[in-house]
């Protein structure tokens, strides 16, 4: 650590001269007013010729006054090293966690990565300044202070060069209990920093479903699990002060006691063991500083070091590679020739996929969760490159050019777009720094903005809150289009744009994309078909595979993953709000349950089915739940959980046309997974009760029922998760 503190001091040689020479300076005063007692008292019993009394004083004082002027410099230098250092690396941080892989930081708690900001890098600061520091007085003392000693007795000069190092020692061999308590205790620190944040992105939830106790629980918890580490850390840390103390006056008692018996057999001269006591004395007090405080900051630094190089070395997605050149402006041409990549090696996302994009094309990449579509968009915008063939715009193979200049020909617009806590006009802005007002303006009309805009008090300069918070969903994601348009870019991405909004803001922001796509390359990912049968070319992905492609009316019209996917999700009819709905008879063939009912039977359950809303985050249902409801999602997406001993694990995710809990309807059993949305969604239900109720006013229709059950729950028999 003494090294590496030295390098990051070499960076700053004026400071590392200033506050090195004030060390010297106070380790010169030190060690001159402990032998000028020996002056003062031989002067005094007229002992020796030294030089006249008033000569001393004003030798001293002078000493004095420039060891304070050395203190004042020394201590404004440390604090500009301190800082100096400790921006250089927060800015090297930085720079690495905006370019680090994505899946990084979706495994990296957010409490983790902040601390590294934080506490450990402020450790890293007091131990390479102050404990550096502390280092060179020790060094300072022994070559300052040793050669006095010996001068003035040999023998006591050479057990004190042998006994204080001892110090040093039984420091270093305390310290590794303190560095493991520390690192507990910076561990439990961090999960608080990562509980606030969530109770802080999650606060309308928490309020919602009515878990401020369940959460303050939790957090009592943690404070108390840090409560235990604090403790620790700090009885560790005394520990190792008072027995760091205890050996430095074991020191001390040594050496005056051996002086006292030289003194006494006159070897030793009166004025001698003064001085000889105190010079041991400062040597000792800086030797026990240093061992008390600055080796627990230097183990601290280490750990803190240590924390930051796992930043510094967070593996990156992709990188420039050398001798990249800048893109030439796109015409909007996209070629995928034979793309592998897996965020893992065991698994590929998507494998061997090619496709070719004529410049100023719409093309919309359909298919299930999990199919790849996002991973080919984060390929597009070189979030990560493909492990094996090439991706290429106008020819140029994506990889010889730089980042940026790849970045500069797309703007994107996701699900859920990041707002800064700043204006309305700032946010815009983002996608073209230099843009003038007037640009801003412009991007606002085109994204439909501008209006609404004019009719806040503050116009543009709107403040928009954390993450956007004052806006609804619909301005959020216009003001995030505008973002995208005022770079006029040549190609378009969008992932997923419309999912979480309501049918008649879908319906509308759909509309302006279209004609907003017109002269560019727009490439799209939703799992929403009705929103891609206008697209010039649809791409339809299945586990990471390009399966079909062609026209919507093409791929209806044929056997496949499209037309599958498209039946599942027709048939239902969804208000403009986005609340209520109804499913068209035939569209219900498709629950197995269902498939063998008569048409006046499937009109029968149409009708009974009500509508049910929720918004994103809220739980439908828990695991052991009663089983007494139907659930056909109309419009949406939830996630199906299943709760185990060491917490919730996802199974798979449901959206449009999917639905669950049919077992429910003739089986009084519990749930067996937990059902959580993860976007606003509407719903399609029938309670059990009034399940039954229609079964009975309907033989023929019981007894078909009773035997398709009697099969699925054969079917289900030998699974260890089912959906009910």
């Amino acid at each position: 650590m003494l090294v590496r503190a030295a390098r990051a001091w070499r960076r700053i040689p004026g400071l590392a001269a200033v506050a090195i020479s004030a060390a010297l300076v106070q380790a010169l005063f030190s060690a001159g007013f402990a032998y000028s007692l020996k002056l003062f008292i031989e002067d005094l019993s007229g002992e020796s010729s030294t030089p006249s009394l008033h000569t001393l004083i004003a030798v001293l004082l002078a000493g004095f006054v420039l060891t304070a002027l050395a203190t004042v410099f020394g201590e404004r230098a440390t604090a500009r090293a301190a800082a100096s250092i400790g921006n250089e690396i927060r800015r090297n941080l930085y720079r690495r966690l905006a370019r680090v892989s994505p899946s990084y930081l979706v495994a990296t708690p957010i409490g983790n990565i902040l601390s590294r900001f934080g506490t450990s890098l402020k450790g890293v600061e007091v131990g390479f300044t102050q404990s550096f520091l502390g280092a060179v007085v020790v060094v300072f003392s022994f070559l300052v202070t040793l050669p006095l000693l010996f001068l003035l007795e040999w023998p006591l000069a050479l057990i004190t060069a042998v006994l204080l190092p001892v110090v040093i020692l039984v420091g270093y061999r305390l310290m590794p209990k303190t560095v493991v308590a520390n690192q507990r205790l910076s561990d439990a620190d961090a999960r608080i920093v990562s509980a606030v944040q969530e109770i802080v992105q999650a606060h309308q939830v928490v309020r919602a479903f009515r878990l401020e106790s369940m959460f303050g629980t939790r957090f009592d918890e943690l404070v108390a699990a840090q409560e235990q580490e604090a403790v620790r850390a700090r009885t560790t840390l005394a520990a190792v002060g008072k027995g760091v103390s205890l050996a430095v006056l074991l020191v001390q008692v040594i050496v005056v006691s051996l002086g006292a018996l030289f003194a006494s057999y006159g070897k030793l001269s009166a004025g001698s063991l003064v001085a000889f006591v105190t010079i041991v004395g400062v040597l000792a007090r800086n030797v026990y500083e240093f061992s008390r405080a600055d080796l627990p900051a230097l183990a601290e630094a280490g750990r803190g070091i240590s924390r930051v190089e796992q930043l510094l070395a967070a593996p990156v997605a992709s990188s420039d590679a050398p001798g990249a050149a800048a893109l030439s402006p796109a015409k909007g041409r996209i070629a995928f020739e034979n793309v592998t990549f897996g965020y893992t090696s065991e698994i590929p996302a998507v494998q061997d996929v090619s496709f070719d994009i004529p410049a100023g094309t719409s093309v919309a990449l359909v298919g299930t969760n999990g199919s790849g579509k996002s991973t080919i968009l984060n390929l597009l915008m070189r979030f990560y490159d493909p492990q094996s063939g090439r991706i290429t715009i106008d020819g140029c193979d994506l990889r010889e050019a730089t980042q940026e200049s790849v970045r500069a020909q797309m703007a994107a617009v996701f699900q859920q777009n990041f707002l800064f806590a700043d204006s309305i006009e700032a946010n815009i802005r983002v996608g073209n720094p230099a843009a003038a007002v007037d640009d801003v303006v412009d991007a606002a009309r085109l994204a439909d903005l501008h209006d609404y805009v004019l009719g806040l008090p503050d116009g543009y300069q709107t403040h928009v809150g954390e993450t956007g918070g004052r806006l609804s969903g619909g301005v959020r994601q216009r003001l995030a289009i505008g973002r995208a348009l005022i770079g006029d870019p040549p190609i378009l991405i969008l992932d997923e744009v419309a999912t979480a909004l309501d049918p008649a803001t879908e319906s509308a922001i759909n509309a302006m994309l279209r004609e907003l796509g017109k002269g560019r390359t727009v490439i799209s990912a939703t799992h929403r078909l009705a929103a891609v049968a206008e697209s010039d070319w649809i791409l339809v992905m299945d586990r990471g595979r390009l399966v079909q492609q062609g026209t919507h009316d093409e791929l209806v019209g044929q056997a496949g993953a499209y037309r599958t996917l498209w039946e599942k999700q027709s048939g239902f009819e969804i208000s403009r709000s986005g609340r209520h709905g109804r499913v068209q008879p035939s569209r219900l063939r498709q629950v197995e349950l269902f498939a063998d009912l008569e048409d006046d039977a499937l009109e029968q359950i149409a009708l009974e089915l009500e509508s049910e809303y929720h918004e994103a985050g809220e739980t439908i249902f828990e695991q052991g739940d009663p089983g007494d409801r139907f659930y056909i999602v109309a419009r949406g997406r939830v996630q199906v959980l299943a709760v185990r001993p060491d917490g919730e694990k996802p199974i798979q995710t449901l959206d449009d046309g999917d639905h669950f809990g049919e077992i429910a309807l003739m089986r009084d059993q519990p749930r067996t997974a937990t059902i959580r949305t993860l976007v606003p969604c509407m719903f399609l239900t029938m309670s059990r009760d009034d399940f039954l109720a229609l079964v009975e006013r309907t033989p023929s229709m019981s007894r078909l029922l009773e035997a398709r059950m009697a099969s699925r729950l054969e079917h289900w028999a030998g699974e260890t998760v089912a959906l009910s």
